[in-house]
Order: structure tokens, then C-alpha cells, then sequence
């Protein structure tokens, strides 16, 4: 796929990423001297073109001068692969059912790595797919934290309350606030939905828990990945080390 951005590139060879060729604005040839060195050390080709050829390639004109072609890390598994799933050896995932905006998927992987999420899965159909603006929101975390995209999330989660998961569910129609969720497990799932439709009736249905994110009800809700890092960091917060 392509990427585009200084960050996200610098982020890609940082974590030794593959990355097939990397394209730069011939009129910013000199803009970034330290990373073309480390792409020279790596060996990565890199070639000079316009900025209206830049802009086709990335598919935006917020490439800063700057994009390359890079295969998915992996600690991604893409819609296209199988998972293999191992759930006896995780204590935190996190699920997101029908969040589709790139983005805020993004700034939820960012978040989630840093409150020690050990997985996010997302369904095949109907969620954000892996984009140059997911990989920019996320900060480098899309390279550090283990996203999957799965067939059947109520499989998954059948599969989790095996393992002895309490699978929550975010939404405003509890009236239990997760800020007074007591856990009788350390092993915790905590499923979000869209800002729109919230968590489908079938997958909120197995889950073990309902909990509500309290707030002034000003407005209708929180953006997506802000309550999403709220939950987490309430449920989470005892396994994170200062």
C-alpha cells in the first residue's frame, strides 16, 4: 500500500518496515536529508517526481512532498489472511464493531497500544480498513500494536468468554456507569460500536456486561476513539506501570 507523510515513512524505517520505493518531490529534493540517508543505508529506491505526480500516487495532496510503497507489518492480519488466535495468552482486547472512519481508527490503535491493549479486532465487513490517514493518526503505533480483522465477531467472542474473558459492552443505554464496574476477571474485552448505530443487537447480546461512559449529555456522545481511550484507560489503568 502506499503511505505518505514524513512521520509515517520515518516511523516505517524505523521499525524496519518493507518498503519497496519511496517517491519525493523533485522540488523538495533537499527537505529531508537525514531520512534520505537512512533510506540510502537501507538500500530503499528512491525517485524524484512532480508534485502532480506525487499527488496521484499518494491520492492526496497532503503527501508533504513525501509517499512510499510499503508492505502491511506483521502484526497486521488483513482481511485477506487467517487468524490464528490466541487468546489463553492475552488479558486485554479490545473489539470495534462497525467503526468505519479511518482516522478514528487511527487515533484508537494510538491509544490502545498505549494503554496496553494486547489486540484489536475488527470484522471483515463493515469497519476502517489500514489507510495512509489510519497510519498518520495512529503516530506509529499501526507498526507496534496486533490488529485483526476477523470473519465473525460473534465467534471471536465466544472464543474469548472460553477463555475466561468478561466481554464488555460500551454503551449509553446501561445504567451502569464502567467507572463503578467491578471486575472478578483480569482478563477483560471491551467491545465499542459506531458513534451512529452504537454495538449491533447480536454481538451486544453475548456480551457478559453492560456499562455506560457517564458525561453531562450536552451533546449525544463522544467521539468514537475518545471514548474509546476513556473506557480503556478505566478498565485498564491498574496493569498500566508508571
Amino acid at each position: 500500500m502506499v503511505v505518505y507523510g514524513r512521520n509515517s515513512i520515518e516511523e516505517a524505517v524505523l521499525e524496519s518496515l518493507q518498503l519497496s520505493q519511496v517517491w519525493i518531490d523533485q522540488d523538495k529534493a533537499d527537505k529531508y536529508p537525514g531520512l534520505k540517508r537512512m533510506l540510502r543505508e537501507k538500500n530503499i529506491s528512491v525517485n524524484f517526481v512532480t508534485e502532480k505526480e506525487l499527488d496521484k500516487i499518494s491520492g492526496t495532496q497532503k503527501h508533504q512532498g513525501i509517499a512510499a510503497d510499503m508492505v502491511l507489518p506483521e502484526n497486521i492480519v488483513t482481511e485477506d489472511q487467517h487468524y490464528e488466535r490466541d487468546y489463553a495468552q492475552m488479558n486485554r482486547v479490545l473489539i470495534l464493531d462497525g467503526v468505519t472512519d479511518t482516522g478514528n481508527l487511527g487515533a484508537i490503535l494510538r491509544s490502545a497500544l498505549l494503554l496496553g491493549a494486547d489486540l484489536v479486532l475488527l470484522p471483515k465487513d463493515n469497519a476502517a480498513r489500514i489507510t495512509p490517514q489510519t497510519i498518520k493518526a495512529s503516530a506509529g503505533a499501526i507498526y507496534k500494536m496486533s490488529l485483526a480483522y476477523v470473519d465473525n465477531l460473534k465467534t471471536e467472542i465466544d472464543y474469548l468468554i472460553a477463555e475466561e474473558f468478561e466481554v464488555l459492552a460500551l454503551t449509553g443505554e446501561s445504567k451502569e456507569s464502567l467507572y463503578d464496574y467491578k471486575a472478578s476477571s483480569k482478563k477483560l474485552a471491551l467491545v465499542v460500536g459506531s458513534e451512529r448505530d452504537g454495538i449491533r443487537k447480536g454481538i451486544k447480546s453475548l456480551c457478559t456486561h453492560k456499562l455506560s461512559l457517564p458525561s453531562t449529555k450536552k451533546l449525544d456522545s463522544f467521539n468514537v476513539s475518545v471514548a474509546t481511550a476513556l473506557a480503556m484507560n478505566a478498565l485498564w489503568q491498574e496493569n498500566l506501570k508508571v
